[in-house]
Order: structure tokens, then C-alpha cells, then sequence
């Protein structure tokens, strides 16, 4: 068993000596940076669960790296081939992969400094200009030193590499005997088992992403934990994917300029924030809690279905609340749901924003109101990773979030998690645990429930036949436990709740390109302090309205970076929405309809539910509809590629 003792003992050496070395330079980062551990939640304890999921994210390059001579060298040893030539082929390779690693980790650190994020795919937008850029670098003495740091790493690692290759062909090959042969092979399986799960990162439910990185508040601290290479190599994939876009039909100081008229801002042109605009309120805090409540998949037309036996409670409720009843989702999956929700901006179409690598900075509703001295939180049924929610919300003003990994492994039902019901319950506790702070609290729910695959309890299957309508109901006894139980609370009174759909969900028969059902979502605003309650309105309004509505009914001074209005104290000449690919905006009668892809648009009499296209009887109508949609939409493109959806 020599053979395979020589093996591991080679792969294992070269592999946690790279990690040593990885450490080396993650720890140069945080002493180049200890003026970005100036902050009341930075402790020992959080440095070293830092630099803890650093190593983490370090062995999983290192498994990607090791598992090619892990599976070769074993069948070799296996085979009894171990030779000179093998040895000195993966002692190259070694050198090669990991001194390119240690070559980015090292360009990593004065680039972090510089721009306080990791190396990602925009340092090719300097590809072509290339040489002036490596003149630039050459001419600064301050990175001499991290060019000098690499080269004694990767002197030290080769030397190691070469110094563990010599020992292994010492030691030889003995022949295996019979019984020998299956624990080699068991073993074998085991160490090439446990390379791949490395390379995953984890055994949960998917692969490891940047946001199991995001811990904390600090953001320093957020991403001392990514690996360099990890963190390139993702942002390389994520803006290689094509996304679709409206920016054929108009350029970018147009849709500016359209957006600027629409907000009523007087902005001078040289301004930084182009969509930038003051709201004067109360200056003093009113500590009003905020509860917000996402509901998964719920469509305003559910509230009618079956004479709204389906959503008795929510229907209750609007009776005693502000209902908006023309309201829309900004697109059709969570993410959109959750970013127009909080941040006010509006859906581009299929792109994912919370994934992106390089997480955006959002001026919206949580930082807003932390900045006021609020305590923040998020609640979620599934894993903090998923669509790498947990770090997008850190980073934007959420303090904590509770996720999959805070429950118990026996209220999970499947891949989502646990149910609404459960979920509910546990933020309940928490919330009431977060008012007994002196600050209010601004809260956030995720519900999930009414998302195949569909998790019915028996008692509600008598609603319906089938199990689409049967989950609804479902969902919204959840939230009538939940909101029975927060009348019980001294927080209750002092308290607005925020119910809407995160997205709607495709109800009855499809009349149109854009299942309409898919984005009209309903918008209740519910609170004991309302002494004008029950107040139905007709205005327009959209997810991207959330923040300066809310804000507005606090009476809040408030820097608004969004695209949206308060929909309580202005009004909209339309809404806009979109659907991976498809775009559409309403106003009190005509739904307007166009596909980026095909170029094709249309104009129909939505309040009739006519089919027929008045695209050309309406010209003028449509070219408006879809100037306001596409101004938005191109606006918000430009904001985020200029960094530029969040305040300094």
C-alpha cells in the first residue's frame, strides 16, 4: 500500500501548501485594509470567520486544481505505471495553475485597494489598451511589492512541489496482493469523493456561490472571504451570458432625458445622479415599525376566483386596509420581485440583478431606514444562498437574515425549505424578540408556499381540486395565523404591514402575448394607525413604488434614487413591466405589448378583453407607451453599468 500512501501524501502536500499560501495573501489584504475594520460589528470573532471562509473558498480552487493528478496518479499507482515522467508532468502542471492563481491573488490586493472590490471581468474592457495599462502599473512603485510577494511564494511552492515529486519516486511501487486491491480502490473513491464535494463546496442543495462569503454588515469583511480566482472566474460566466435589452430603440441621454420630464426632475446635466431627487418630510424618526410581506406567486386575480373563497382572509383584510388595485409586479420571478421591491428598480427583462458577482450597491427602502436607526431583517424559507440573495441584502442594508440553515431540518419540506406556516411562526418570534429593542424595525417575509411543488395540508384540499387553487388558500391562512397572532403584540399598534405578490402567476385563460395575471399583483397597506381606512385606489402603480410610498407615509426626508413615486401623493400615466422577454405598459384601458427579440408590438383594449391589435388605430398612444417603457428601462441600464443606484 506504499503506492497509494505516496500518492496522497504528494497531492495532499502540494494542496494545502497552496492554501497556506493563499492565506498569505488574504491576510495582506486585511492588514492593507484595517481602516475598513473601523466598525462596532467587527470582532476577533468576525475577522476569523472571514478568514475561515476565505480557506474555504480557497480549497475549492485548490479541489478543482487537484483532482485531475488525484485521478490519474491513482490509476497509475493502481495500474503500477508511476513513473518520472507522470511526477514531473504534474509537478509542471502545479506550478502553472496555482502560480496563476497566486498571480491574480496578487494583483487582487493593490486592485482592492484601489476599487474595494475583487478583480472581475471588466479589467478585459482594458484590453485593448493593453500596453498603456501595463505602463501604468510598471510606473507605480507601490505594486513593486505585491509583484515581489508573488515571486517568493511561487519560488517557495515550486520548490515544494519539486522537493515532494523526488520524495514520491524514492519511495517506488509495491505490488498489490488481492485483498490489497479493494482497499486501494475503496480508499481511491473515498479521497475522489471527497475532492468533488470540495469542488461543490458544500453538500447542501447547489453548488457553492460568492454569497456563502456574506456574513456580516461589514463589507470589508464580506469579501476578505472570496478567493480571487473563485470571484474572477464567476463574474467572467455571469457577464458572458446575453442578456435582452430595449437599448436598440433609444440612446441612453434620450431615455434620460424622458425619464427626468416623466419625475418632474430639473436636473442640470452635468449632474451626477441623473434621476436624483429630494423629498422633504418630518426630519424627526416617527418609530414606525415596518413589516413587508412578499407573497410568492399571489396574482390579484386570485383575490376573485371561486367568488374569493380562496383568499377569504386577504380579502378581509383589504376591507380594513389601503388596497391599490391596479398594481403590477415589475417582472415574473422572485429576484425582480424582491430588487424593484426594496430597491426600486425595475426588471430588465431575463437579467438576474442579485447575481451578479459584483454586487450592486441600492440606495432603497432597508438602507434608508437603517441609516435612521432601524433594525433590518429578511426572512426567507430556502437556503441564504439562493440567487445569491443573502449577499445582494447585506450588502444593501439588511442586518440579518434568516434562511434554511436557522430552522430545523425537520420542518424542511422540500428544495424551498420550510413552509409559510412555520416560516411565519419564526419570524413572529423574532420580531416580537427585535421590538424590545428602543428602534424599530423594518421586517421583510419571503413566503413560498404557493411555488410547485405544491405541499397541501389535508384540511385544505376540500377548497378546490386542484392543488394550484388548494396551496393559495393555504397561503393565505398563513398569513391570517400570522396577522391574528401580531394583534396579540404590543408592537401591533405602531406597526404598518406591506402585503403584496412578489410576481403573479398565470390564472385562467390567456388572452394576450403577456399573461396579464402574471404581473397584476395585489398591493395591501394595512395599519391600526389608518384612520382613514378602508380607501381603495385607482391609481396606477408598480413594485418600484414601494420604497418612496412607504417612505411618504412616514413623512420621511429621504434622498429618492429610484424610478419610483408615491403612488399615495402623485400619479403614474402608466406602468411598465416586463417578462423574460417581453415588455408591457398599462394605462386605465390599453395594454401595450413589445418583443425586443422579433421587434413585434401591439395595442389592445385590456378592460374589454379585446384580442384585436389597435396598434395602428392608436400610433401615437403606442409610440408613447412605449417611449415611457423603454426611457425606464434604458435608465435603469445605465445606472447600474455607471454605479450609479446608490447615493455617495
Amino acid at each position: 500500500m506504499n503506492t497509494i500512501k505516496s500518492v496522497l501524501r504528494y497531492v495532499l502536500t502540494i494542496h494545502f501548501s497552496a492554501l497556506l499560501l493563499l492565506s498569505v495573501f488574504r491576510f495582506i489584504l486585511l492588514l492593507s485594509n484595517t481602516t475598513n475594520l473601523n466598525d462596532e460589528s467587527v470582532t476577533r470573532a468576525t475577522i476569523t470567520t472571514a478568514l475561515t471562509k476565505g480557506i474555504w473558498f480557497d480549497n475549492v480552487i485548490a479541489c478543482y486544481i487537484s483532482i485531475l493528478p488525484l485521478v490519474v496518479l491513482l490509476v497509475l499507482g493502481f495500474c503500477k505505471q508511476l513513473n518520472k515522467i507522470s511526477i514531473k508532468i504534474f509537478n509542471f502542471y502545479y506550478i502553472i495553475l496555482f502560480g496563476l492563481v497566486f498571480a491574480i491573488s496578487a494583483s487582487d490586493i493593490p486592485y482592492f485597494n484601489y476599487f474595494f472590490k475583487h478583480l472581475n471581468s471588466s479589467i478585459f474592457n482594458w484590453k485593448e489598451e493593453g500596453g498603456s495599462a501595463l505602463q501604468l502599473v510598471l510606473q507605480e512603485p507601490s505594486y513593486y511589492i505585491y509583484f515581489f510577494i508573488f515571486v517568493v511564494i511561487l519560488v517557495l511552492f515550486s520548490t515544494i512541489v519539486i522537493r515532494i515529486g523526488r520524495i514520491t519516486l524514492k519511495q517506488g511501487q509495491s505490488k498489490l496482493s488481492k485483498k490489497q486491491y479493494s482497499v486501494y480502490i475503496a480508499i481511491s473513491i473515498i479521497v475522489i469523493g471527497l475532492c468533488l464535494l470540495g469542488i461543490r463546496g458544500h453538500a447542501g442543495e447547489s453548488p457553492i456561490k460568492t454569497s456563502q462569503a456574506y456574513f456580516c454588515n461589514n463589507s470589508f469583511l464580506n469579501q476578505l472571504g472570496l478567493n480571487p480566482t473563485f470571484f474572477l472566474l464567476r463574474s467572467i460566466i455571469e457577464n458572458s451570458k446575453k442578456h435582452i435589452s430595449a437599448n436598440h430603440l433609444m440612446k441612453d441621454e434620450d431615455a434620460l432625458s424622458i425619464v427626468q420630464n416623466e419625475l418632474n426632475i430639473n436636473c442640470d446635466k452635468e449632474a451626477h445622479f441623473p434621476i436624483l431627487r429630494n423629498i422633504n418630510g418630518c426630519k424627526e424618526n416617527k418609530n414606525i415599525n415596518i413589516v413587508l410581506i412578499l407573497m410568492e406567486s399571489m396574482s390579484a386575480e386570485f383575490l376573485s376566483m371561486k367568488d374569493g373563497s380562496l383568499t377569504p382572509y386577504l380579502n378581509e383584510l383589504i376591507k380594513e386596509s389601503y388596497y391599490f388595485e391596479n398594481f403590477y409586479s415589475a417582472g415574473t420571478h422572485t429576484n425582480q420581485g424582491v430588487v424593484a421591491t426594496l430597491f426600486g428598480l425595475p426588471s430588465l427583462f431575463d437579467k438576474n440583478m442579485m447575481k451578479n458577482v459584483e454586487i450592486t450597491k441600492c440606495q432603497g427602502i432597508p438602507r434608508i431606514l437603517r441609516e435612521r436607526g432601524y433594525q433590518t431583517s429578511f426572512f426567507v424559507t430556502h437556503e441564504s444562498q439562493y440567487d445569491n440573495m443573502n449577499a445582494f441584502l447585506l450588502e444593501n442594508g439588511i442586518q440579518q437574515m434568516y434562511a434554511q440553515e436557522d430552522y430545523p431540518a425537520s420542518k424542511v419540506v422540500n428544495g424551498y425549505g420550510v413552509q409559510d406556516d412555520y416560516l411565519f411562526e419564526y419570524a413572529m418570534n423574532r420580531i416580537t424578540e427585535q421590538s424590545k429593542q428602543k428602534t424599530p424595525f423594518f421586517a421583510t417575509i419571503l413566503t413560498i408556499s404557493n411555488h410547485p411543488p405544491y405541499i397541501v395540508p389535508e384540511k385544505f384540499k376540500s377548497v378546490s381540486k386542484e392543488p394550484c387553487e388548494q396551496i393559495v388558500a393555504f397561503a393565505d391562512d398563513a398569513i391570517r395565523q400570522f396577522m391574528s397572532e401580531a394583534k396579540k403584540q404590543d408592537w401591533y399598534k405602531n406597526t404598518i404591514f406591506v402585503l403584496l405578490g412578489d410576481h403573479g402567476k398565470l390564472v385562467g385563460k390567456t388572452t394576450y402575448d403577456m399573461p396579464l395575471s402574471y404581473n397584476h399583483i395585489p398591493l395591501i397597506i394595512h395599519s391600526a394607525l389608518f384612520d382613514d381606512a378602508p380607501k381603495v385606489f385607482e391609481n396606477l402603480g408598480g413594485q418600484i413604488d414601494i420604497t418612496p410610498t412607504l417612505l411618504g407615509l412616514l413623512d420621511y426626508s429621504f434622498d429618492n434614487n429610484t424610478l419610483g413615486i408615491d403612488i399615495i401623493k402623485q400619479k403614474r400615466p402608466y406602468i411598465f413591466f416586463t417578462s423574460d422577454d417581453m415588455m408591457g405598459c398599462i394605462n386605465s384601458k390599453h395594454f401595450y405589448v413589445y418583443n425586443p427579440i422579433t421587434k413585434n408590438e401591439g395595442l389592445y383594449d385590456y378592460k374589454s378583453k379585446n384580442i384585436i391589435n389597435e396598434r395602428n388605430s392608436y400610433i401615437s398612444l403606442a409610440d408613447s407607451m412605449r417611449n415611457y417603457s423603454t426611457s425606464m428601462l434604458i435608465t435603469t441600464d445605465y445606472l447600474l453599468k455607471n454605479n450609479l443606484t446608490r447615493v455617495n
